[in-house]
């Protein structure tokens, strides 16, 4: 049985080996390289985790996959929240996790009064994009040579899922 929770600053080795995991098997769907998140200090982790809305999707006892939502903090813009590090492992993949994990995410944005959720991801992760367009989000627009690695340069989409009040 699947169960997501809000992962705290106890959580920091779990979410780092997941991160490291996530950026090993799909390098190129993530901002961050292996070597970025492999340097960041244990201290810094565990303080984000603490201040931030980051989830862990677990199976039984074994955590499977994370999510951040990274709200807007200023006046005008704090009914937005950006979803980032979203990661399943591959062998939970198609089982429900994920969709358990998006609808934690969703679900603590509107708790929070988020309710236009933003994210990006590479134009060629087909299999991430049907997942998002599932979970309501569409496409708003594109950012070509968005990430650049190893001389190969990657377009990612901007998508979006908004629920306005009253709407």
């Amino acid at each position: 049985m699947t169960v997501v929770r809000r992962l705290v600053g106890a959580d920091a080795a779990i979410w780092r080996a997941l991160r490291l995991e996530a950026l090993k098997t799909y390098p190129q769907a993530f901002l961050t390289t292996y070597d970025e998140a492999a340097a960041l200090p244990r201290d810094t982790i565990a303080a984000r985790l603490d201040a931030g809305a980051t989830f862990g999707v677990f199976d039984s006892d074994r955590a499977v996959g994370i999510a951040s939502l990274l709200p807007q903090d200023r006046a005008q813009t704090r009914h937005r929240g950006e979803i980032g590090a979203f990661y399943v492992q591959p062998t939970v993949q198609g089982q429900g996790a994920a969709d358990r994990l998006m609808s934690a995410v969703i679900e603590a944005g509107q708790r929070m009064g988020i309710w236009q959720l933003e994210l990006f991801v590479a134009a060629s992760n087909n299999r991430a994009i049907r997942f998002y367009a599932r979970h309501g989000f569409v496409e708003a627009g594109r950012i070509p040579n968005a990430t650049l690695a190893e001389g190969v340069s990657e377009t990612d989409l901007i998508l979006i899922r908004s629920d306005p009040p009253g709407a």
